[in-house]
């Protein structure tokens, strides 16, 4: 996902779109990924219930497709609003992604106990500050291996894939991923301190860097839950 979000189209530096301050750039940013957060929290109350269970038994391919697609769906109208610096379009293209991006990533945490969760959610949030910090310290840093990070990511996925099938343990998947996605939020924080301060550029960035937190998170608490 975060691949191919970044394949679509990258943000625009410069348009004819009102700007907005740096300040509230950066408040709109912090809170999508809050509210990103919220829903996750609702999602796994929702997941674990009786009824939804229910329904996704009797519907899981429709689930799926919903679950899996609703983020490609959201992630295209981001980057189209960008395109046209249009606000509607980024904030629809925000709540579909994050409404079908966060039931998918509860569904996956929901499988965890409290203890395991709290863990992973205090090592994501230190990789985040620590890596956001080197982002905006040393952006050329991740300005030249921004490259070589994306290829990374579909190597591993393909790795994935191809180990799931053969049924070969994947641990050390999970920290190299985790490597590869620290990369990505300096690299993003680099880019949301220089990208044109507009309403649709502070969407498409936090859906980047919820991205990045999330896929973190996710790895972390596999690795969390092994020990």
């Amino acid at each position: 996902m975060n691949t191919l979000q970044r394949w679509i189209i990258p943000t625009q530096m410069e348009s004819n779109a009102p700007r907005i301050s740096a300040r509230l750039f950066n408040l709109v940013m912090a809170g999508l990924i809050f509210l990103g957060f919220c829903v996750i929290g609702l999602g796994v109350g929702i997941v674990t219930n009786a009824g939804f269970m229910a329904w996704f038994d009797a519907n899981g391919l429709l689930g799926l497709i919903l679950l899996i697609g609703g983020p490609i769906v959201g992630v295209i109208l981001m980057s189209g609003a960008v395109k046209r610096q249009s606000v509607v379009h980024s904030l629809i293209g925000y709540a579909i992604f994050v409404t079908t991006f966060g039931l998918f990533c509860a569904a996956a945490i929901a499988q965890y106990d409290l203890p395991t969760i709290n863990t992973a959610f205090i090592a994501t949030a230190a990789i985040t500050v620590v890596f956001g910090i080197l982002g905006l310290t040393f952006p050329k840093v991740f300005q030249r291996i921004i490259g070589a990070l994306v290829v990374a990511l579909v190597a591993l996925c393909l790795a994935q894939i191809v180990m799931a099938l053969m049924g070969v343990d994947q641990s050390w998947l999970d920290i190299a991923i985790i490597v590869v996605f620290c990369g990505f939020i300096g690299y993003d924080m680099y880019q949301a301190s220089v990208v044109e301060p507009t309403l649709p550029n502070a969407v498409f960035m936090a859906s980047n860097l919820f991205l990045d937190i999330m896929n973190i998170f996710i790895r972390a608490l596999d690795i969390a839950d092994r020990r």
